[in-house]
């Protein structure tokens, strides 16, 4: 247990420092440009976020392996012209796989919301209009096919789900943070208030995640 602990703890922390799919690919930017301008969104935010991710990346992990013994059952009654082009469109299939899955997942988590208590029934609008902004995020579609990519196991995967949330969550304190100081800075050209002062500053804040990837940008 101890080792599988440890084991998504350094997946997790691998998912926030050193591949930060918000700032390395610019995955859910939207989703954490919004949440920052609210307060109140981004704890809520981050943990759907998180929860979502990890069960994606868990369930799509098993998904993928059904898909590769689909294949390799398909390929012994499948001819050379067959097997090339099943090759050339795995990687498209597998995408559009683990977006069955999303689908799937956030289609149950609306079904639960549903059957809840009508004592909380005006809840329901506000549950369901924040799971469908975290869940059908491409941060959360990114998790499983970066965990694919690099060939993590399942509890790396998950790991790395859970990541992805805390990085969504340590990104929109920054950006909200940085938003409050823009706006009290009177030293700020006119031509730079707002929108364009808050993306250089969200540039900056990128750049600065990208040096522990240790990625050359400029050579």
């Amino acid at each position: 247990m101890k080792e599988i602990i440890l084991s998504m703890i350094t997946a997790a922390t691998y998912a926030v420092f050193l591949r930060n799919l918000l700032f390395s690919g610019g995955l859910g930017a939207s989703e954490v440009l919004r949440a920052a301008q609210r307060n109140s969104e981004i704890l809520m935010s981050s943990l759907l976020v998180s929860l979502f991710s990890a069960a994606a990346a868990g369930l799509s992990h098993g998904a993928s392996k059904l898909l590769a013994i689909s294949d390799s059952r398909l390929s012994l009654v499948l001819t050379p012209g067959q097997l090339e082009q099943m090759s050339s469109s795995y990687y498209a299939r597998l995408s559009a796989l683990y977006g069955g899955v999303l689908l799937a997942l956030y289609l149950l988590t609306c079904g639960v919301i549903a059957l809840l208590p009508h004592k909380i029934a005006h809840y329901k609008p506000l549950l369901l209009k924040r799971i469908g902004m975290s869940a059908l995020n491409t941060i959360v579609m990114g998790v499983p096919l970066l965990a694919y990519n690099m060939g993590e196991s399942p509890v790396n995967a998950i790991g790395m789900g859970l990541g992805a949330g805390v990085a969504f969550l340590v990104v929109t304190m920054l950006i909200n943070s940085g938003l409050h100081i823009l706006q009290q800075n009177k030293a700020i050209p006119p031509m730079f208030t707002g929108v364009p002062a808050a993306l250089i500053y969200t540039g900056l804040l990128a750049l600065a995640f990208t040096g522990f990837s240790g990625k050359i940008l400029f050579q």
